[in-house]
């Protein structure tokens, strides 16, 4: 037999876990090879900096990180040139 948690706070996800399964996928999605971004997760809200190689490859980026952890995401990428990224 299944019991519920009670408990009068929500349980908290583990925003250093998921920070890094979205690095995880970001860095190895089709698309965005060329991209620098790195991510932070605070007060459950996903925050995307660094550089992006295109706009597409920065609304990709943000689409994964969004349908990944279901919260709120920021995105701040700049757009450059995947030359200057290297």
């Amino acid at each position: 037999m299944l019991f519920p948690l009670f408990t009068s706070a929500p349980l908290a996800p583990d925003s250093v876990a998921a920070c890094a399964a979205i690095k995880c996928l970001l860095a190895y999605t089709h698309g965005l090879e060329d991209c620098a971004i790195d991510v932070e997760i605070t007060d459950g809200v996903v925050i995307l900096t660094g550089m992006a190689s295109s706009e597409p490859a920065a609304r990709h980026a943000t689409s994964i990180a969004a349908n990944f952890t279901s919260s709120r995401v920021i995105c701040t990428l700049q757009i450059t040139s995947p030359s200057s990224l290297a």
